[in-house]
């Protein structure tokens, strides 16, 4: 039996619940926190926010040319190597541009879910944003993007022994 996929309330909630934590994070943690490395590779929560936008941003211009009956976007190189060379294009921000980069593409992939993308548009097949071969439907996609979010939230929290009483 195949496993029923989220709604569209889900997926929105699941959205809002990341937008939460995303606040939670920035209001807890001092800018000297959020661009300290937390990880052995030297990643910080900042780099953390632009890599999840970096993705979000992808997953966005697919489902908005889907939707508009455009050509899709380029695939989004991925792998470690592709990670890392956006994390090394995005240093240069500064901490509110990518606090803004973050929050300004999560809200358009809300608003995007909200107006354009109903249960069974939901449930309609596009090419992956990162894999030429891969289709998956658009709810699929989604549900990536915010189990991605929730990864990287999840480690943050931790490495500040952050709980969810905040």
């Amino acid at each position: 039996m195949a496993t029923q996929l989220p709604t569209q309330q889900d997926l929105l909630d699941s959205l809002y619940d990341d937008l939460s934590c995303f606040r939670k994070l920035i209001n807890r943690l001092n800018d000297e926190e959020q661009q300290t490395p937390i990880t052995p590779e030297g990643w910080s929560f900042k780099d953390f926010l632009s890599h999840m936008s970096h993705w979000k941003a992808a997953t966005k211009m697919v489902i908005v040319a889907y939707t508009h009956d455009q050509p899709l976007p380029p695939v989004t190189p991925s792998g470690d190597k592709a990670n890392a060379e956006a994390r090394e294009m995005d240093k240069e921000l500064s901490l509110p541009e990518v606090h803004n980069y973050w929050e300004e593409t999560h809200m358009h992939l809300i608003h995007l879910i909200a107006d354009d993308l109903d249960d069974k548009k939901l449930q309609e097949k596009v090419r992956s944003p990162w894999d030429e071969r891969t289709t998956e439907s658009l709810c699929e996609m989604i549900v990536t993007i915010c189990e991605h979010d929730a990864e990287h939230f999840e480690l943050i929290e931790q490495y500040f022994e952050i709980g969810s009483e905040l």
